[in-house]
């Protein structure tokens, strides 16, 4: 079997034009088609790195898929366009093997894939009452996991200089109760910082928070220094996760090493793909930290994600984009299956979908 094409298509993506869906398709001369998908931005260059990337490719056994990592890694091409790629490339081994990926990396330890929903508050103000209201109707719909910005919608997480006020930390203090209160003890609930604050503002807001017992705080502080993360990991009550932006099992090294997070959060479509989220998980467990894969882009990472994931001793919960773009069901030839807040997979080859070209092309970002 040989690899005849590789193409890409970037599709709009929630709050576009920041956040476009990038489809990599991996075209063999045996008629099987494997799919993928990168995580990238509008002006990230990466679907230009995986066309010129795919184009090094043609003639190559896509079942290798060890060496053409190597090679791609060490032509220097950029690690979210590789993930893309070597995620087609097991898609292409499960199906000319007839069996789910999961399959391939050692079975399932895991038949149901829980999910915490990111986003469920899109569409409210940054008010009480109406977070409540979202979190609520999230939980009726069968999530038991959800994850709310702390940043984002106060002035301190759009400062240069990373101080988290006080007035904005009672603010987030009581957003944070206001959706507790909502949904009761039995929902897990976690906070994203994205690196906004500084040291001495992270440690604050833990402190703040310790009552609402929080699954996790995410990337409370930057991840630039890692021995300032460290500090908060050994000195905050609620676990810090942290890995979103890290790239291969080279970068998690340091991090393990340095003690800087209670539970990590690799993402599929960036860090190198599956095989990669996979050695990383496994070098998490040495460490007995658990993984709660990153996942912020379409619904093909989603699907590869959960089958790493089901293979997975040590996976802890899948982020789930709740509010999602309208279309997000229709790029693909079966939609998810979501019950109960548990993504259950089929036992169908590969990642067991396939790109609905029509509604790709109705919503290009090309």
């Amino acid at each position: 079997m040989k690899i005849t094409a590789v193409n890409v298509y970037p599709v709009k993506g929630r709050h576009w034009p920041r956040f476009p869906m990038f489809f990599v398709e991996v075209e063999t001369d045996a008629g099987i088609i494997g799919l993928g998908e990168s995580l990238g931005y509008k002006a990230s260059g990466i679907a230009q790195s995986i066309a010129e990337a795919g184009a090094t490719l043609v003639g190559q056994d896509p079942r290798r898929i060890e060496l053409i990592w190597q090679q791609l890694v060490r032509q220097g091409v950029h690690m979210a366009a590789i993930s893309g790629i070597e995620t087609a490339l097991w898609d292409i081994l499960g199906q000319s093997l007839n069996v789910p990926i999961y399959q391939l990396l050692g079975g399932q330890c895991h038949e149901r894939i829980r999910v915490y929903a990111d986003g469920f508050f899109r569409g409210a103000d940054y008010v009480e009452e109406e977070y409540a209201a979202k979190a609520v109707a999230a939980v009726e719909a069968g999530l038991t996991a959800l994850k709310m910005d702390v940043d984002e919608p106060i002035a301190s997480g759009h400062s240069i200089n990373g101080v988290m006020t006080s007035a904005d930390l009672r603010l987030t203090e009581a957003m944070v109760r206001s959706v507790r209160q909502a949904v009761g003890a039995d929902i897990d609930l976690c906070i994203d910082g994205h690196g906004a604050f500084d040291l001495p503002s992270a440690l604050r807001l833990d402190q703040a928070l310790r009552d609402y017992e929080l699954l996790w705080i995410e990337d409370p502080l930057s991840m630039n220094n890692l021995k300032a993360m460290a500090r908060v990991a050994l000195e905050s009550v609620t676990p810090i996760c942290t890995g979103e932006l890290l790239e291969t099992r080279f970068a998690f090294r340091e991090l393990f090493e340095a003690q800087a997070a209670d539970i990590i959060m690799p993402d599929l479509a960036r860090t190198g793909g599956i095989m990669e989220l996979k050695k990383i998980a496994a070098a998490a467990e040495t460490y007995r930290v658990p993984v709660a894969p990153h996942n912020m882009v379409g619904p093909v990472c989603t699907i590869a994600s959960a089958h790493v994931c089901a293979a997975t001793a040590n996976f802890m919960i899948l982020e789930y984009q709740l509010g999602d773009v309208a279309w997000i069901d229709e790029l693909l030839d079966a939609p998810l299956q979501l019950d109960k807040g548990d993504i259950l997979l089929s036992d169908k080859p590969g990642l067991g979908v396939k790109l609905n070209h029509a509604a790709v092309r109705k919503y290009s970002a090309a």
